[in-house]
């Protein structure tokens, strides 16, 4: 099975990326759908013909929803997101919960530290990580430390080193990049105690 990943520069309130994900058998979804609308709706014509399966919705922050009533009307699909999340939709995620999806699924991965509704969504044949603003390249977002330490120690750690990361803003050196190279060079996935890892914190911008 094959997933075919768009990332959309959608601006936002602040480089903000959504995402659609089509599957060989044409189930689709998208991403945070937020930012400017127009180029998600262009994004879904231009990967026409589709069947839309899911909205994934990566925590509840304005900046990542803020196309969600308008993204409906052109992508009716449900919607699925942690069960506190401010919008959440007919589908109340459990963690590690697989959503059918293609030939294969989607599985939602509760890792709490940016808010306490983040969720990271993972293709389960090992191709794409949407991780919103838990883990970007080169970095992280802005947290409690206690429990973001614990979701990437937990959880990001030891998914396959062959995930490709797509976070939520256009925030590193490059947009995406492989979970394995992430490991490597992501100061913040390198810390071996909570101490250090709010050391390493004070370097956030």
């Amino acid at each position: 099975m094959a997933f075919r990943v768009s990332q959309l520069a959608v601006g936002g309130f602040d480089h903000n990326f959504s995402y659609l994900v089509v599957a060989d058998n044409r189930d689709a979804l998208l991403v945070d759908p937020t930012g400017d609308v127009e180029v998600i709706r262009r994004a879904v014509e231009e990967a026409m013909p589709l069947t839309p399966r899911y909205i994934l919705l990566t925590h509840g922050h304005l900046d990542h929803t803020q196309a969600l009533g308008e993204a409906l009307c052109f992508f009716p699909a449900e919607i699925a997101s942690h069960p506190s999340h401010p919008d959440a939709g007919r589908i109340r995620l459990r963690n590690r919960q697989q959503l059918p999806f293609g030939d294969a699924a989607v599985e939602a991965l509760f890792t709490p530290g940016h808010s306490r509704d983040s969720v990271c969504y993972r293709l389960t044949d090992d191709s794409a990580l949407f991780t919103g603003d838990v883990l970007f390249i080169g970095c992280v977002g802005f947290c409690r430390s206690k429990e973001m330490f614990q979701s990437l120690q937990d959880v990001i750690l030891p998914l396959s080193d062959r995930l490709t990361v797509y976070s939520g803003h256009d925030y590193g050196p490059i947009p995406s990049r492989a979970l394995g190279e992430e490991k490597r060079l992501n100061p913040y996935l390198n810390c071996h105690s909570l101490e250090e890892f709010k050391l390493q914190l004070q370097h956030l911008d």
